[in-house]
């Protein structure tokens, strides 16, 4: 089910994650026609300052690997400082099949999201984790 695209329904806010700018903007643009407010970071550093910040992001969706603060860092600190957040995450990862990424699912039981994957994909899996969350 897709989020509720009604004018006077606030669109849900989401943080996108990913050290790829490409990547972002590409993930960005899939949300946004889906209906969705979107806010991104580079890195998972970033994404916990805005999180600081007071912006508040309803869903996350998150690179498992990046240059500065991976996606696993990034959920151990959701876990600890936003847990509420927690399961209403999305994670995305080129080795959805290795071990890191299995311990990740296990450990946080985020949805992992294997590239390449599409844009009905990515906004199933989120507005999943967000319904069942809610």
């Amino acid at each position: 089910m897709l989020p509720a695209q009604d004018h006077n329904i606030q669109p849900r806010l989401v943080l996108v994650v990913d050290d790829d700018e490409g990547l972002r903007q590409l993930i960005r643009r899939q949300l946004a026609a889906a209906g969705y407010a979107v806010a991104e970071a580079s890195s998972g550093r970033t994404a916990l300052e805005a999180l600081r910040d007071g912006l508040g992001a309803q869903g996350l969706v998150t690179d498992l690997e990046m240059s500065d603060g991976s996606g696993g860092w990034l959920l151990a600190q959701l876990a600890y400082e936003y847990p509420g957040l927690l399961p209403r995450t999305v994670v995305i990862t080129g080795d959805a099949q290795g071990a890191r990424a299995a311990h990740i699912a296990t450990r946080w039981r985020c949805p992992m999201l294997a590239k390449p994957f599409s844009g009905a994909q990515l906004v199933q899996a989120l507005a999943r984790s967000m319904e069942s969350a809610a």
